[in-house]
């Protein structure tokens, strides 16, 4: 059978203010072409469908008619868990209805819910705890559905001493009690782990994504899964080859700190005597974003012009003086520039501030000179101080 693993959908997210929806859209086909050209059985997301807990109707009747799109009349099963930014409950409860389609919404370490479909290409035949099985052609499918694990979506109290890596083997387990050996077997997961023989450090995406969330250890992700299919970093990555557990990267670049990305999917054949035959990493095409440092308005100009197909963040740098006039021309004639900023030679120079054996008043003075490169009057500066004292008073 051949699966089709996507992830980090982040449907009605913004960048720099800029709403990414339509963009969005257009992935989201491309994705729908590539399932029906390759004839994919089943569908995997994993995590993040949406970009917050409580997307706007626009978003989320864009996610609903992808949804419906990739069953493909119901024929080809969607499974969905939910990453950190979806809120499982409001992501499951769409469940009511979506069952019918064969689109699987797994908010949370529950049996997972399904409604008879035995006329479809490939349907569910049972459900446990986290995991859901299937009929497809000639081969039995379980996919072991963990949503994004945290001690409160998993309805556990933190023990003393005790770290997210060491629970998730524990967590897991009602998920992955569904595998046999006559099965093919599928994991899905939203969650933090790095590649084989590597370090977060060597992959720009784990800057944007990481450090809140704890990482998770490898060794926890071994199972009798065929295939992992991942989400929550941006980049696609191969966790590990020999275990076939990789992360399909998002659908579109949110931050200009990743535009080293090639967004893509990948489309994984596998049987259940030899499990994964092959992983093709396919490419989809959203807009890729630049960001871009000029020391002139010439510069920005030629650089717009042969880059009219991206989004751009243009910085003016090294330079003493930018006409507001030059921003705004940019701004109306260029429809891709999403941002036009100015760092001033200073910066550059790393001129920095410090409360370090600074007055009030030094702070405030070279905090005004940083911002417009001149010191302020006296008479704001004791405006300010009076303010500073006003306030002191009231919290004292």
């Amino acid at each position: 059978m051949r699966i089709l693993h996507t992830a980090d959908w982040h449907i009605g997210c913004r960048t720099d203010g800029l709403l990414r929806l339509d963009e969005q859209k257009q992935v989201l086909n491309e994705i729908v072409d590539i399932a029906n050209e390759q004839k994919v059985d089943m569908v995997i997301i994993a995590g993040d469908v949406y970009d917050t807990f409580l997307p706007s109707a626009e978003s989320e009747k864009v996610v609903f008619d992808a949804l419906l799109k990739l069953c493909n009349n119901g024929n080809r099963p969607v499974i969905a868990v939910a990453g950190n930014h979806d809120d499982p409950k409001r992501l499951s409860n769409a469940n009511v209805f979506a069952n019918m389609h064969n689109i699987y919404l797994v908010g949370e370490m529950d049996k997972v819910s399904f409604c008879e479909l035995k006329n479809k290409n490939c349907y569910p035949v049972a459900s446990g705890v986290g995991y859901i099985e299937f009929r497809c052609k000639s081969e039995k499918v379980v996919v072991a559905t963990m949503p994004f694990p945290s001690y409160y979506r998993y309805k556990q109290i933190k023990k003393e001493d005790e770290q997210l890596k060491d629970s998730i083997k524990e967590w897991f387990k009602p998920a992955l009690s569904g595998f046999r050996d006559d099965t093919i077997n599928i994991a899905v997961s939203h969650l933090l782990t790095y590649p084989v023989n590597t370090t977060p450090e060597d992959f720009a995406s784990y800057e944007v994504v990481g450090g809140a969330i704890s990482f998770v250890d490898r060794d926890s992700l071994l199972s009798p899964a065929h295939y992992t299919a991942l989400g929550h970093i941006h980049q696609p990555i191969a966790v590990d080859k020999a275990h076939h557990i990789y992360y399909s990267g998002s659908i579109v670049n949110k931050f200009f700190d990743e535009t080293y990305n090639k967004n893509s999917v990948y489309v994984v054949d596998l049987d259940s005597r030899h499990g994964v035959k092959s992983v093709n990493q396919v490419e989809i095409h959203p807009k890729h974003l630049i960001s871009q440092a000029v020391s002139s308005m010439e510069e920005a100009i030629n650089f717009l012009e042969n880059n009219k197909d991206k989004l751009i963040r243009i910085i003016f740098r090294d330079m003493d003086f930018v006409d507001p006039q030059d921003i705004k021309t940019i701004k109306n004639n260029y429809s891709n520039v999403i941002t036009v900023s100015v760092e001033p030679k200073r910066i550059q120079e790393q001129v920095v501030l410090s409360k370090k054996n600074l007055s009030t008043k030094e702070i405030f003075e070279n905090f005004v000179e940083y911002k417009t490169g001149e010191k302020p009057e006296e008479q704001l500066t004791q405006l300010f101080l009076e303010l500073m004292g006003e306030i002191s008073n009231e919290t004292n």
